[in-house]
């Protein structure tokens, strides 16, 4: 977040950008912070902390021919493996991999403005604002408790 504040400070988001050395130096030194050239790093981040998948949603992944054309039928009274739910887990991966495309997304046009190159500053601003909404919504899913305490870590 403190890196869109850097770049939002240097011109309007319809304007090519070329940012100063000293503003390219800061925005390094915040994302250094973070394994951006490094998608396995990134992900390993949330995968530490996202609910892992379940035996069940493996079995039915792994069958997924035998579950669609049986509708889900698990035996006489039990109930259908398939429901209308769906798995924390898929909606956390779905975040950190949202996070991670325009994380990805934004190294890109930073590299090119980096080197030299002139772009407009909301395509420089756009993705990495939509990675910390991406990041966000993650976070928002996590127990009150738990963003407090990763708060607290955050700033010993």
């Amino acid at each position: 977040k403190a890196t869109a504040d850097v770049l939002s400070t240097s011109a309007s988001n319809s304007m090519k950008v070329r940012p100063s050395q000293g503003e390219i130096q800061t925005i390094e030194n915040l994302l250094q912070k973070v394994p951006i050239r490094n998608e396995s790093q990134f992900k390993k981040i949330f995968d530490a902390y996202s609910t892992p998948v379940s035996y069940k949603q493996k079995f039915m992944d792994n069958n997924a021919f035998l579950v669609y054309y049986s509708k889900g039928f698990d035996g006489h009274g039990r109930p259908s493996m398939e429901n209308d739910s769906v798995p924390m887990q898929t909606i956390q991966y779905g975040f950190r991999n949202d996070a991670w495309a325009w994380i990805d997304e934004f190294t890109n046009e930073f590299d090119f403005v980096r080197k030299g190159g002139e772009d407009e500053l909301k395509d420089l601003l756009e993705p990495l604002q939509k990675s910390v909404k991406a990041i966000d919504s993650y976070v928002n899913l996590a127990p009150d408790n738990d963003v407090q305490l990763a708060r607290q870590m955050l700033d010993e």
